[in-house]
């Protein structure tokens, strides 16, 4: 990062103001130098000059290291969430392929349309969704290269059942 130690501050203010002590000053007239030998103005009315471009300079310093302090700590909290949110577990929809998964204690479901109620099924998190989905398609791609589809059937107990199948090879198999 940069050093903001007093000294380099007041090296740069004392550059811009040395470049503004010669703009203020007419091109025909010879200048007598900003700085004396003990490092301050010649003269008074120049001195009050000098002394207010310097408190605005470094007010205009402050200012913009304030907001980059502020614009690098909305960087790092933007940057924690996204660590965070990596920590869980997202599934993407194997209906849509476009929506993550949502997971209640009690149901799966999808905006899509997909809803699979769980509570006859315990345990099933987003990690075992994830292990049985994985098995499924690992299992069809065995004999298969075919790319299967997967789709929601009610079972005779009024339950929807997450299915894998392939019309290639007449797969068919139960996730969920």
């Amino acid at each position: 990062l940069r050093d903001n130690s007093p000294r380099s501050s007041s090296i740069i203010v004392q550059e811009v103001m040395e470049e503004e002590w010669s703009a203020l000053q007419p091109d025909d007239q010879r200048l007598p130098s900003l700085w004396g030998p003990h490092g301050v103005a010649q003269e008074c009315d120049e001195l009050a000059v000098l002394e207010e471009i310097h408190r605005e300079l470094m007010s205009q310093e402050m200012s913009i290291i304030d907001e980059y302090e502020r614009n690098l700590q909305f960087e790092q909290q933007y940057i924690s969430s996204l660590v965070e949110g990596m920590d869980e577990m997202h599934i993407v929809c194997p209906i849509c392929h476009m929506n993550n998964l949502s997971f209640s204690s009690s149901f799966i479901s999808c905006p899509c349309g997909l809803y699979i109620n769980t509570k006859v099924c315990r345990n099933i998190s987003p990690d075992v969704l994830q292990r049985l989905l994985e098995a499924r398609v690992s299992e069809h791609m065995e004999d298969c290269l075919h790319s299967p589809v997967f789709s929601v059937t009610p079972n005779t107990d009024s339950h929807a059942s997450l299915m894998i199948s392939c019309q290639a090879c007449d797969y068919l198999s139960v996730v969920l």
